[in-house]
């Protein structure tokens, strides 16, 4: 008997007889770096996660009885957060100032038909300030725990310009001729500080200068006490040198 060997191929630096299979070790590497390039081209395409702001730690009840999950307190969240209702604020309180600044205060409770006109309109903003309030008090809570509507500073003053201005409004349509309502009116005058609510930028400006303020104070102090000294050398060197040098020779 004789044995025929068929002939032999190199496939891959590795030779193959005739009839058999090629070997499976070459194959599957092939198949493992395909795979690997599959997957880096995957993780390439795969949008990278931006570091954003993260959201705000709201708390869980506002008021004590109204969860994150409350279709009010979502819908007040919404609104107050939303650009657009910030501008109309804004508008309202520029408004406001101007109404302010047109308004002519009249002696013995005299009116004329332009500050008839003008009170109307002040009922108006004082609405809009109170639903603004009763807003951002349900979304964000009064004052029991972090980030509350009266944890701020700037929040304070608008809560007590409309509680001023809802009481100036009641006792005057309660007690029209018992109690003058003219000095509770005069607190108006606030109600320009809360365009600073209602800007970031000058908040920052504002609070920088307040924390300024003592720095400031001792400034004037030393120029006060410059001032006293160069006034005492002054009376020292003056006193009674110009006296009845200006005078009227008739009388």
């Amino acid at each position: 008997t004789h044995k025929i060997s068929g002939p032999q191929h190199e496939l891959g630096g590795t030779t193959s007889t005739t009839g058999s299979t090629a070997p499976d070790k070459p194959l599957s590497t092939a198949w493992q770096a395909a795979l690997g390039a599959t997957a880096m081209s995957a993780n390439k395409k795969r949008p990278v996660r931006r570091g954003g702001k993260p959201p705000p730690d709201r708390p869980q009840r506002a008021l004590f009885c109204l969860p994150l999950k409350n279709p009010i307190r979502k819908l007040c969240i919404d609104v107050v957060e939303w650009k657009p209702f910030e501008y109309l604020i804004l508008l309202t309180i520029f408004a406001n100032c101007v109404a302010l600044a047109v308004y002519t205060p009249y002696p013995n409770s005299d009116s004329n038909s332009t500050n008839l006109y003008l009170e109307k309109i002040e009922n108006v903003f004082l609405a809009i300030f109170t639903v603004e309030c009763v807003m951002k008090i349900i979304a964000y809570g009064l004052v029991a725990h972090p980030g509350a509507y009266l944890r701020n500073g700037w929040n304070l003053l608008d809560f007590t310009i409309v509680v001023i201005g809802l009481l100036s409004s009641a006792l005057s349509n309660l007690m029209k001729d018992g109690f003058d309502v003219k000095a509770l009116r005069a607190f108006r005058v606030l109600r320009p500080l809360r365009l600073v609510s209602g800007v970031p930028s000058l908040q920052v400006v504002l609070n920088s200068i307040l924390r300024a303020m003592v720095p400031l104070l001792h400034i004037a102090l030393l120029v006060l006490f410059v001032i006293i000294i160069y006034a005492i050398i002054g009376l020292e060197l003056f006193s009674g040198e110009m006296h009845k040098t200006c005078f009227d020779n008739i009388t």
